[in-house]
């Protein structure tokens, strides 16, 4: 039992490391887009419209940030919840196990009396 739960708790911290270090999540296509108009309107020296693109390009990267960290900490959550669920099933069925040998033991022992 012991082993199962120190095993477990390697298991999570490797899964936390690995999914700090190899979650990556694409931004939205349409933050390029924007980034790209706002440079051409800046070239053509629209300052006006500029400052607009300026605008909504800042308020759509903040919305981005704000669904990817979002996405991450999801994505992070349903590894970890795999796991516990995985050790928690590994968990019944050893101690079902220990039951079991529990109970042929008691069994056996049963027979031994009846035997003297």
């Amino acid at each position: 039992m012991e082993e199962l739960k120190t095993r477990a708790e390697q298991e999570v911290e490797e899964l936390n490391l690995r999914l700090d270090q190899s979650i990556k999540v694409k931004p939205s296509a349409k933050l390029k887009e924007m980034q790209c108009q706002e440079k051409l309107v800046a070239i053509n020296e629209r300052i006006e419209e500029a400052q607009n693109y300026r605008k909504e390009l800042k308020d759509f990267e903040v919305a981005e940030s704000w669904r990817v960290q979002k996405e991450r900490e999801q994505t992070t959550e349903k590894e970890r919840q795999k796991l516990i669920d995985f050790f928690k099933k590994e968990m019944k069925q050893l101690e079902a196990k220990i039951e079991t040998q529990r109970h042929n033991l008691k069994i056996k022992m049963d027979k031994e009396l009846n035997r003297l």
